[in-house]
C-alpha cells in the first residue's frame, strides 16, 4: 500500500502515541481530534488510519469508526522493530554521505539503489527511516528530496534551544502528574543503565533510552503538543546524533542527571526540576559540539 511522506509521518506519530501507551488497545480514534493535534486536514490522518489498518494495528468498525485493536502487542515488538531498521549500515551511509555533501540534495530511486547496492523493498526501508526522522521527503513527481534540518551546527543548536524552552516549562504545567508507577519503572531502566546497559546496550539503545526518558518526562504534563512536538524533534537529530553515539562515559553523567531530575519530580520539588533539565540541556549542547566537532575532523 503506497501512501504520501505526509501520511508516513502521520502514521508514525500515531504509532508512537499507541506504543508510548497514550492511546490504549481498544481505543477509538477521532479523526477530527488527530487533525487538530497534528495540525493536519482530515484526509491524511484517515489515510493514516487505513494504512496502519492495513498494517494490521488498527480495525475499522461500521459506522464507528478504527480503533486499535484488543491484541495489538505495543512498545517491545515496535522497539526491535525500530532498533533494526536504525541499525540499517546503508541508512548509515546514506546519512553519512549526506551530512559530507557527497550527494546532490535530489536524487532518483535508481540512483539510490545503484549506489547503496539495494533492491527496491530494501530503499523504502531506508527512505521510511529517513522520513520518520524528517530529513528525507518524496518528490512530487518523481524521485526523493533530502532536507538539511539537522544538518548544520545552528540546526543543532536551535533544537537544543527549543527543547530548552518546552522541556522545563513542561514541568511546571499546572496538569503535571507523575504516576509513581512509572516513576519506579524509569529509576528502574536507569539503575539498569548504569550497572550494565551503558556497556552492555547498542548505540542506538543507549540513544532511544535517552530519547524515552525526555519524552515519558514532557508526556507527564499532560500536554500532548508538548509531547509531540519533542517526539518530532528528536526524530530530526537522529541523523546528526548517530554520528557521536561512541563516547559511552558520557552516558553516566547523563543517566545520573536523570535520576536526579526523577528525584525532584517525586519529591514535589518541580521549579527545581525545571531548572535541573534546562541545565542539563545546556550541558548536552555544548559535549554533542564538542563531540560532532571531533566526529567532523
Amino acid at each position: 500500500m503506497k501512501i504520501s511522506a505526509l501520511t508516513e509521518r502521520i502514521s508514525q506519530k500515531i504509532m508512537t502515541l499507541i506504543d508510548s501507551g497514550e492511546i490504549a488497545p481498544g481505543s477509538h480514534l477521532s479523526v477530527p481530534k488527530l487533525a487538530e493535534g497534528f495540525d493536519v486536514s482530515r484526509s491524511p490522518v484517515r489515510e493514516a488510519l487505513l494504512y496502519l489498518e492495513h498494517k494490521g494495528v488498527l480495525a475499522q468498525k461500521v459506522n464507528r469508526g478504527f480503533f486499535v485493536k484488543d491484541d495489538y502487542v505495543t512498545q517491545a515488538v515496535h522497539d526491535q522493530q525500530l532498533t533494526e531498521e536504525l541499525d540499517l549500515p546503508e541508512y548509515y551511509q546514506l546519512a553519512e554521505d549526506w551530512l559530507q555533501d557527497q550527494i546532490a540534495s535530489e536524487v532518483t530511486e535508481l540512483f539510490l539503489m545503484k549506489r547503496y547496492n539495494l533492491t527496491k523493498s530494501q530503499l523504502s526501508t531506508v527512505l521510511a527511516r529517513g522520513i520518520s526522522e524528517g530529513w528525507v521527503e518524496r518528490k512530487q513527481g518523481y524521485g526523493w528530496r533530502f532536507l538539511p534540518v539537522a544538518k548544520t551546527k545552528a540546526a543543532l543548536e536551535h533544537i537544543f534551544s527549543f527543547r530548552m524552552v518546552i522541556e522545563p516549562m513542561a514541568i511546571l504545567e499546572p496538569t503535571f502528574n507523575a504516576p509513581q508507577e512509572r516513576i519506579n519503572e524509569l529509576r528502574r531502566e536507569l539503575e539498569m543503565l548504569l550497572e550494565s546497559g551503558i556497556e552492555r546496550l547498542s548505540p542506538t539503545q543507549l540513544q532511544l533510552a535517552g530519547y524515552k526518558f525526555h519524552e515519558t518526562v514532557i508526556g507527564f504534563s499532560n500536554n500532548p503538543f508538548f509531547e509531540i512536538s519533542l517526539r518530532n524533534v528528536n526524530r530530526m537529530r537522529r541523523l546528526m546524533d548517530y554520528r557521536i553515539m561512541d563516547d559511552r562515559n558520557r552516558y553516566y553523567a547523563e543517566v545520573k542527571d536523570h535520576l536526579k531530575i526523577l528525584a525532584l519530580i517525586e519529591s514535589g520539588q518541580r521549579i527545581e526540576a525545571s531548572y535541573t533539565i534546562k541545565q542539563h540541556l545546556a550541558v548536552a549542547l555544548e559535549n554533542k559540539k564538542i563531540r560532532r566537532i571531533g566526529a567532523e575532523a
